[in-house]
């Protein structure tokens, strides 16, 4: 497991701004916090609860996800994060997203590693 943190633009249908990103291969799902995700989107309906275990160990039931799209070297993108309340941190970009947008993390440099990046999401 690993992180990166990075300052990104941040643009939904209310807002567009610069967020602190924690890019966590720990993280399966995109996650955010629902403070901030209010300011930037409009939450939409999950079709069915998902449940996350966060770091601490607790479970949430999430129902809810945001559509945002997120800037990475000029590319705007589109994530789903799901709902969390008492996130530590704005935004967590997950893993299955990193791996769709061919994003990794280069742990001894401390940032990302956009060698295959090109901004289209790979079916997975």
């Amino acid at each position: 497991m690993g992180i990166i943190r990075e300052i990104l633009l941040v643009k939904g249908e209310k807002k567009e701004g610069k967020l602190s990103v924690l890019f966590d291969s720990g993280s399966a799902r995109s996650l955010i916090r629902s403070s901030v995700a209010e300011e930037f989107a409009t939450p939409r309906d999950l079709p069915a609860p998902i449940e996350v275990t966060v770091a601490d160990g607790h479970k949430v039931i999430c129902k809810l996800y945001y559509n945002l799209i997120v800037e990475i070297e000029g590319k705007r993108i589109v994530i789903q994060p799901l709902l969390v309340d008492d996130l530590p941190v704005p935004l967590i970009f997950g893993a299955l997203e990193m791996e769709a947008y061919m994003i990794k993390l280069d742990l001894t440099k401390g940032k990302l590693d956009l060698s295959e990046f090109t901004g289209y999401m790979l079916a997975l």
